[in-house]
């Protein structure tokens, strides 16, 4: 195990050495607020700035220090695809309302890379392009049928690259081909919530951290948020907990699955190794069940790998560096060398239709279920939470269903990732044997 560990080997995320979480002072709890918002990740911050700037009183409280969760601890891909596949979502909502999720979906990476631009975060934002490569040759041919839908119905730019076209963006054989998104991007997730953060500050939020929430309870025409350094009255409330809904809040727990992803970053490798085996800095996903990330750090001169490494969540930093570094050589053979300098993990949340959810249940408002596209979505969506309580127009968006799904068998502990993921892994081992 120590071969494969950098001498400075951190199990902090790689994005903590230009962004550490704020390490913040102890903040006097408001007695009361015009919007208390719960969670102080991208969507939080982003219904926090946009409340505030419509001239209400805004105070977000949050468990830990803010960037300590998800928001400073993904891979920092970005893109315009709905992560649920059309065919399930139109036998479920039907075909007009698929494809309105699926164009609100392209709309809101727009609306996000406005919003970056215009509020001036310096967050590495690269549109680089994204390859979808395809396991096995039935793969590609999905592939290629996806790439047709996207660009004739969804309207999103896709094309296909052969096995050789494939080989002059990434230097490897691995795959079989790939759908190439040239408008997919990049960005530093640490900054961007940096960004965030300042910009609620500057618009006169009240972070206040270190105070996890006990409750949420009506109190006349408001609401009671109690935490363990008080309680503050609130006009509305926005839960954006995502994967950390504790038992307190059950019944938004129960609709939603925490799942650990985990990352590496390599020590700093030649600049002339990474300009031959991703010379365009492409982002690389491929097609498996337990689908992998790579890219390159935003200065270049490391590759991040991203996935499954684990069947358990909160896997040891020491096995997650172990389990990605696998996957590298398997990419790379030639890197079966190269030391791992930061290894982590984080949690996700999935909903059980694979829509991200914005709405209000019993008083509360909530931005829930990322979906694994949280960078864009959960800001977009913490936007809309706040049109929502401020009354504004803008707040309609095909996300705000009446319907959120749950299993009568499931209490919001999530026991059946462990086999799922082995059961993938299987999967994903035997379509490849198969297709040799």
């Amino acid at each position: 195990m120590k071969d494969i560990l950098a001498p400075d080997f951190s199990p902090d995320p790689y994005w903590w050495r230009a962004a550490p979480p704020s390490d913040a002072t102890e903040v006097a709890l408001p007695a009361q607020t015009d919007l208390a918002v719960v969670g102080a990740g991208y969507a939080g911050l982003s219904a926090a700035i946009a409340a505030a700037r419509a001239g209400r009183s805004v105070c977000v409280i949050e468990a830990r220090n803010p960037g300590w969760g998800a928001s400073t601890r993904s891979v920092g891909m970005i893109g315009g695809r709905l992560r649920q596949g059309y065919a399930a979502l139109a036998a479920a909502l039907g075909e007009d309302v698929a494809l309105g999720l699926m164009h609100e979906t392209r709309d809101a990476y727009g609306w996000f890379r406005d919003f970056v631009q215009t509020e001036g975060i310096a967050c590495d934002l690269r549109q680089s392009g994204r390859l979808v490569c395809a396991w096995t040759p039935r793969d590609m041919r999905r592939l290629e049928g996806l790439s047709r839908f996207l660009s004739g119905k969804v309207g999103i730019r896709a094309e296909m690259l052969d096995r050789a076209a494939l080989r002059a963006e990434v230097d490897s054989d691995l795959h079989r081909g790939a759908m190439l998104l040239p408008d997919d991007g990049s960005l530093h997730p640490a900054l961007l919530h940096k960004g965030l953060l300042d910009a609620a500050v500057a618009a006169g939020v009240v972070v206040v951290p270190q105070t996890p929430v006990r409750s949420i309870d009506r109190d006349g025409a408001g609401l009671r948020v109690q935490t363990t350094r008080g309680a503050i009255a609130a006009r509305d409330v926005i839960l954006a907990t995502n994967a950390h809904t504790g038992r307190e809040f059950g019944w938004f727990r129960r609709r939603v699955i925490p799942v650990g992803s985990y990352m590496i970053a390599t020590e700093r490798l030649p600049r002339e190794t990474l300009d031959r085996l991703i010379p365009k800095h492409r982002l690389v996903n491929d097609t498996r069940q337990l689908a992998y990330a790579f890219r390159r750090s935003p200065d270049g001169d490391r590759l991040l790998v991203g996935g499954r490494a684990s069947a358990r969540d909160h896997a040891d930093p020491r096995k997650v560096a172990a389990g990605l570094h696998r996957i590298l050589r398997g990419l790379f053979p030639e890197l079966a060398g190269t030391r791992v300098s930061h290894a982590w993990g984080g949690m996700v949340a999935f909903t059980f239709d694979r829509l991200p959810r914005i709405g209000r249940h019993d008083g509360v408002h909530y931005i829930l279920g990322c979906n694994g596209s949280g960078v864009v979505m959960q800001t977009y969506l913490g936007r809309k939470a706040a049109a929502a309580v401020t009354g504004s127009a803008d707040a309609t968006t095909g996300f705000a269903r009446g319907d959120f799904p749950t299993s009568s068998f499931y209490t919001g502990s999530p026991w059946f990732m462990a086999p799922l993921t082995a059961w993938y892994d299987i999967r994903d081992r035997a379509a490849r044997w198969a297709a040799h």
